[in-house]
């Protein structure tokens, strides 16, 4: 069955090879996927083009890009990722918590991981 009205997931990541792999796990399950390469894009996009899912690693100005989005009074559900070797995890959460983000996921995750999250984000 064809999905008519695919819901629209912005991933917003400066790992080329890692949006190019997200975009394809989610484009099979009939998601609408765009792309950032960073926070300003991810704002650019979002002011311009309706979303219903942003996943964004916080240490690409994700912190910045959500609390902007947030500003322009979004109804536009998050999950938040990061290089856990980069940021700790406990600061992630907390960073994700505080900006309303559906949940935070450590990189790598798998596959299933990410859909189930992007399916409970969501519902």
């Amino acid at each position: 069955m064809t999905n008519t009205n695919p819901k629209h997931i912005l991933i917003a990541d400066d790992d080329l090879e890692l949006r190019t792999m997200l975009a394809l796990i989610l484009r099979e399950e009939g998601y609408r996927v765009s792309h950032a390469v960073n926070g300003k894009e991810a704002i650019e996009l979002h002011l311009r083009t309706p979303l219903d899912l942003v996943i964004t690693e916080l240490g690409l100005n994700g912190f910045e890009s959500l609390v902007e989005m947030r500003r322009h009074h979004s109804p536009v559900k998050f999950i938040t990722t990061s290089n856990t070797t980069r940021v700790p995890v406990e600061l992630c959460h907390r960073m994700g918590e505080y900006l309303g983000a559906h949940c935070f996921m450590a990189k790598p995750f798998s596959s299933e991981q990410l859909l189930a999250e992007v399916q409970s984000a969501l519902d």
